[in-house]
Protein backbone atom coordinates (compact mmCIF):
# COMPACT_ATOMS: atom_id res chain seq x y z
CA UNK A 1 0.00 0.00 0.00
CA UNK A 2 1.59 3.20 -0.69
CA UNK A 3 0.59 6.26 0.28
CA UNK A 4 1.11 9.81 -1.63
CA UNK A 5 -1.15 11.89 0.88
CA UNK A 6 0.64 13.36 3.71
CA UNK A 7 -2.50 13.67 5.85
CA UNK A 8 -3.10 10.03 4.91
CA UNK A 9 0.29 9.21 6.34
CA UNK A 10 0.31 11.39 9.13
CA UNK A 11 -3.06 9.32 10.35
CA UNK A 12 -1.67 5.97 9.45
CA UNK A 13 1.47 6.93 11.72
CA UNK A 14 -0.90 7.99 14.73
CA UNK A 15 -2.88 4.81 14.34
CA UNK A 16 0.07 2.75 14.75
CA UNK A 17 1.15 4.26 17.89
CA UNK A 18 -1.61 4.50 19.35
CA UNK A 19 -2.41 0.40 18.60
CA UNK A 20 0.95 0.05 20.17
CA UNK A 21 0.31 1.99 22.89
CA UNK A 22 -2.80 -0.30 23.70
CA UNK A 23 -1.14 -3.69 22.89
CA UNK A 24 1.62 -2.47 25.54
CA UNK A 25 -0.92 -1.25 28.14
CA UNK A 26 -2.47 -4.69 27.93
CA UNK A 27 0.43 -6.50 28.35
CA UNK A 28 1.56 -4.74 31.35
CA UNK A 29 -1.81 -4.95 32.83
CA UNK A 30 -1.87 -9.16 32.10
CA UNK A 31 1.29 -8.73 33.90
CA UNK A 32 0.38 -7.24 36.94
CA UNK A 33 -3.11 -9.30 37.42
CA UNK A 34 -0.79 -12.46 36.87
CA UNK A 35 1.79 -11.45 39.53
CA UNK A 36 -1.55 -9.71 41.82
CA UNK A 37 -3.07 -13.17 41.41
CA UNK A 38 0.36 -15.10 42.40
CA UNK A 39 0.59 -13.07 45.33
CA UNK A 40 -2.67 -14.07 46.89
CA UNK A 41 -2.05 -17.69 45.96
CA UNK A 42 0.90 -17.47 48.20
CA UNK A 43 -0.42 -15.57 50.90
CA UNK A 44 -3.65 -18.14 51.33
CA UNK A 45 -1.22 -20.96 51.03
CA UNK A 46 0.77 -19.30 53.91
CA UNK A 47 -2.01 -18.43 55.78
CA UNK A 48 -2.93 -22.17 55.65
CA UNK A 49 -0.29 -23.35 56.73
CA UNK A 50 -0.28 -20.51 59.99
CA UNK A 51 -3.32 -21.73 60.71
CA UNK A 52 -2.28 -25.09 60.79
CA UNK A 53 0.43 -24.66 63.23
CA UNK A 54 -1.36 -22.25 65.43
CA UNK A 55 -3.71 -25.44 65.87
CA UNK A 56 -0.86 -27.67 66.44
CA UNK A 57 0.80 -24.84 69.21
CA UNK A 58 -3.20 -24.86 70.99
CA UNK A 59 -2.68 -28.72 71.24
CA UNK A 60 1.11 -28.73 72.83
CA UNK A 61 -0.13 -25.61 75.07
CA UNK A 62 -3.28 -27.89 76.04
CA UNK A 63 -0.32 -30.96 76.85
CA UNK A 64 2.05 -28.89 78.62
CA UNK A 65 -0.83 -26.99 80.91
CA UNK A 66 -3.11 -29.62 81.91
CA UNK A 67 -2.16 -31.61 84.43
CA UNK A 68 -5.38 -33.47 85.53
CA UNK A 69 -5.18 -35.43 82.42
CA UNK A 70 -1.88 -38.31 81.48
CA UNK A 71 0.36 -36.83 78.76
CA UNK A 72 0.48 -40.31 76.91
CA UNK A 73 -3.01 -40.79 76.96
CA UNK A 74 -3.86 -37.49 75.54
CA UNK A 75 -0.75 -38.17 72.57
CA UNK A 76 -1.79 -41.42 71.61
CA UNK A 77 -5.48 -39.65 71.31
CA UNK A 78 -3.81 -36.75 68.81
CA UNK A 79 -1.57 -39.54 67.36
CA UNK A 80 -5.40 -41.47 66.62
CA UNK A 81 -7.26 -38.20 65.13
CA UNK A 82 -4.30 -36.92 63.15
CA UNK A 83 -2.90 -39.90 60.33
CA UNK A 84 0.75 -39.23 59.56
CA UNK A 85 0.62 -37.89 56.37
CA UNK A 86 -1.36 -34.94 57.56
CA UNK A 87 1.48 -33.67 59.68
CA UNK A 88 3.21 -30.79 58.55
Amino acid sequence: MLINNPFAMVVAIIAIVMLAKVARTFMTTRARRDAADRAEDSALRSQAQVDALARRVEVLERLVTDKDRGLADEIERLRRRDPPDARI
